[in-house]
């Protein structure tokens, strides 16, 4: 009898440490996953903040210089005179077809 009085007598001594030891570790963690999330949260930040300075500062000069770039190659090929591509057949051809690339050389 007295072994399971100096086991009960252990276990409400250890209890308390445990306890103590078991709320600690979920405080711990807890910070941990909060720490976490906020490093998460800023690395998601600035890849959206790259995004943006991308889009803006690359790729919306990037699509004007080839919008520039259409306009011209369109008025360039405008200014062939349709007399020069009436008489030529196979030029007449690549042009009726779409094969502008053909055409050009």
């Amino acid at each position: 009898m007295s072994d399971i009085n100096l086991l009960e007598e252990l276990l409400e001594m250890i209890t308390p440490a445990l306890t103590q030891l078991t709320q600690d570790f979920i405080d711990a963690f807890e910070d941990y996953i909060d720490e976490t999330a906020d490093l998460e949260r800023l690395k998601f930040a600035v890849f959206i903040i790259g995004l943006v300075v991308v889009f803006c500062f690359i790729w919306i000069p990037y699509l004007r210089n080839l919008s520039n770039k259409i306009f011209r190659t369109k008025g360039m090929l405008n200014m062939i005179p349709m007399d020069i591509i009436s008489k030529n057949e196979s030029l007449k051809n690549l042009f009726i077809s779409g094969d502008l690339l053909q055409a050009v050389k």
